[in-house]
């Protein structure tokens, strides 16, 4: 993010540790006309509530009480404010249930500050940012789930089976040997694809790698 007038409204941080704060406060500050901070949840949910901010930058470990229920209390009462976790943990349990909650973003605090200011970015622009530890936890998740489970990417949703074909065609795998790997007929699979294209974007299998690699589906070192 580039310094200059303040481009944004508000953002509170909700952390424990003031030289976390402080270090969120030196990164991104400048871009905030008020920048607020909390170190407990009670106080954090209390200061959202208050303030309304646009940005809520959130650990998941907190001395009263846990993360995924400060961010499911702010999301239940400030519908516009976009939430980022912003944690040392990186286990799938937290992950999962800040994700659950209804975080907009993720991100290790081991990470470095380039990719801090790309989240806080992406949220601002209304998108979505997890780390690649966090999206793993997540593309597991719902790989792993039944069909009522949705990955959402770029504010579409995505069922298990649809995460699964979007791989495959990133491998360049024919119809037909999509269909035996996913126990369907080759008619099903190219209705899926077809579908999955036009919801995408893609006009062809290189949009389709260039979608599942921006959002984190695929890695490079799997194709």
């Amino acid at each position: 993010m580039n310094k200059g007038q303040p481009k944004y409204r508000s953002v509170l941080a909700i952390d424990d540790h003031n030289m976390v704060v402080n270090g969120i406060k030196l990164l991104i500050g400048d871009h905030f006309r008020d920048f607020y901070h909390a170190n407990s949840g009670v106080a954090g949910m209390e200061l959202a509530l208050k303030h309304q901010p646009q940005l809520v930058i959130v650990d998941n470990i907190l001395p009263d009480i846990p993360g995924d229920a400060v961010v499911k209390e702010i999301r239940y009462r400030c519908a516009g404010t976009r939430i980022l976790g912003y944690s040392f943990n990186v286990s799938a349990t937290f992950v999962l249930k800040m994700f659950e909650a209804g975080i907009h973003g993720y991100v290790v605090k081991s990470e470095d500050d380039t990719e801090f200011n790309k989240a806080v970015t992406y949220l601002l622009e209304g998108k979505d940012y997890f780390c690649k530890e966090a999206r793993n936890h997540i593309i597991n998740r719902v790989s792993s789930g039944d069909d009522q489970s949705k990955l959402i990417v770029a504010n579409t949703g995505f069922s298990p089976k649809e995460v699964e074909i979007i791989r495959l065609i990133c491998k360049q795998k024919t119809a037909k040997e999509i269909s035996r790997e996913v126990f369907l007929s080759e008619r099903t699979v190219e209705q899926y694809r077809s579908n999955i294209t036009r919801r995408i974007g893609a006009r062809n299998v290189a949009g389709v790698i260039r979608f599942a690699l921006q959002y984190g589906i695929v890695d490079l070192e799997d194709l």
